[in-house]
């Protein structure tokens, strides 16, 4: 008797287990998935900022050995884009929306970017803008007022 209920049990319990392991494996692919969609999908709100930033204001804050650009509402508007674009990004990262590894990546250049002349300088006149949120404020404000500029690194021929 004692074959048949392990037979029984096994006949119960198995196809349990393997739907729950399904499920899980179903779910990870799932948030595999929607990373790609969100990596997706920033990246391309960030292309299109890009597109929009005048050529010589980008490359003077990723590289400061470029003179600074005159002050104007064009930069300061596209520095609070970008600015509105990382807080987005922020959001979703504190509300678990976006894995550790991917939160890395991006942190990783939204301080290279914001360490840059440019946005040290349009954080000013912005900064306000993001002052009802407290917790942003005090992150940006501490990459902005950083002490170390991530440069990147020039390649040249030959």
């Amino acid at each position: 008797m004692s074959w048949l209920w392990q037979n029984g049990y096994f006949t119960q319990v198995g196809p349990l287990v393997i739907g729950a392991v399904a499920i899980w494996v179903a779910l990870l692919n799932q948030r595999r998935q929607l990373n790609a969609q969100m990596f997706i999908e920033i990246s391309a709100r960030f292309q299109e900022l890009l597109r929009m930033f005048p050529t010589d204001a980008w490359l003077a804050n990723l590289n400061p050995s470029r003179p600074l650009p005159p002050q104007s509402q064009e930069v300061r508007d596209c520095t609070l884009y970008c600015i509105q674009l990382v807080a987005d990004v922020y959001h979703l990262h504190q509300a678990g929306y976006i894995t550790k590894r991917l939160w890395v990546l991006w942190e990783r250049e939204i301080k290279r970017t914001l360490t840059g002349p440019v946005f040290r300088r349009e954080w000013e006149g912005i900064s306000a803008e993001f002052a009802n949120n407290p917790d942003f404020f005090r992150y940006i404000t501490a990459l902005v007022h950083s002490k170390t500029q991530i440069v990147t690194p020039s390649f040249s021929k030959g």
